[in-house]
């Protein structure tokens, strides 16, 4: 999914201190969707895959008029189907096509004033056996191997990477952040890069990082955390139940949860980078309809329990 929230580059400097907690909307949006997820703490939306630019227009004209910023999670339109720019293909000709991709999306982004685009980074992802083979994790098609893209590659193609964002963000007023995919034993290049790049947000998302956690050998989320604190700009927060070898993630994160071994730690994850981050903005990225209305007031309560 990318994300794109409706706010000029140059108006960050009035939301660092102000948190902005979001809803997901995983269908095309209506406001009777809207008012089932919405309440008090709810200021925001993130939306993908819109059919047209007749909705993205229509979404974005309810947001300005309620006071509620707007998300898309790339691909903006969904007539071309779900699809994700390739931004770190070995293949120059690949390369150059996922910026170019990365381009129309940002000037299509910027069009309705969105606060930021949302791509995958890395995509493909990148990791080789040995990993705890989950049926839901990307098949040697849509991943690349070591030996595909060494990381002495794959640092040289994020710096190309990164320098173009810094240049489209510039060029569109758009802000541009990228979420985390699987990155095996590349996570301190992925680290380095928006160190070096600091005007490039990052995007955490709890169930991939306990997915990473419990799927690759030695991987430490919390030494990740630690690392990475500084440059996110937003949490997607979901939970995953794990049953032998396999998982369900997108789960609405519940207080009966924290103490199961049978889920992940979502809201652990949540605290620790709370505890260093004061800025980042939150996307609830579940499946609201598994819980009641009641129990998504509580959950968005909890939330704000935990941040403060």
């Amino acid at each position: 999914m990318v994300l794109i929230l409706i706010r000029n580059v140059d108006k960050e400097v009035v939301t660092l201190n102000s948190r902005r907690l979001q809803v997901g909307m995983w269908n095309q949006f209506t406001e009777e969707d809207w008012g089932q997820l919405a309440d008090k703490h709810i200021s925001g939306m993130e939306i993908c895959s819109l059919p047209s630019q007749d909705a993205l227009r229509e979404v974005s004209h309810f947001c300005r008029n309620h006071g509620v910023e707007m998300g898309v999670h790339a691909p903006v339109l969904g007539d071309a189907g779900f699809w994700l720019p390739q931004v770190n293909a070995p293949d120059p000709e690949r390369f150059q096509l996922a910026l170019g991709q990365v381009a129309e999306e940002v000037q299509l982004a910027s069009l309705y004033g969105a606060d930021y685009v949302l791509f995958h980074y890395p995509f493909y992802p990148v990791f080789q056996e040995p990993f705890m083979t989950y049926p839901r994790l990307p098949d040697s098609k849509h991943r690349y191997n070591y030996s595909q893209l060494s990381k002495d590659r794959f640092r040289d193609i994020s710096q190309r990477l990164f320098e173009h964002l810094c240049e489209l963000q510039l060029r569109y007023g758009q802000r541009i952040v990228l979420e985390h995919d699987f990155f095996g034993e590349y996570g301190d290049v992925l680290v380095d890069s928006f160190c070096a790049y600091p005007e490039i947000g990052f995007v955490l998302d709890t169930a991939r990082l306990d997915i990473t956690h419990r799927a690759f050998h030695g991987f430490d989320p919390y030494h990740f955390l630690d690392q990475i604190a500084p440059s996110v700009y937003l949490v997607h927060y979901s939970n995953v139940y794990y049953e032998e070898e396999k998982f369900t993630h997108h789960l609405p994160v519940l207080p009966e949860q924290d103490h199961d071994g049978r889920y992940g730690d979502a809201s652990a994850y949540l605290r620790y980078l709370a505890a260093k981050n004061s800025r980042f903005h939150i996307t609830f990225e579940h499946n609201a309809s598994l819980v009641t209305r009641e129990q998504l007031i509580q959950l968005y309560d909890r939330t704000v329990g935990m941040l403060e």
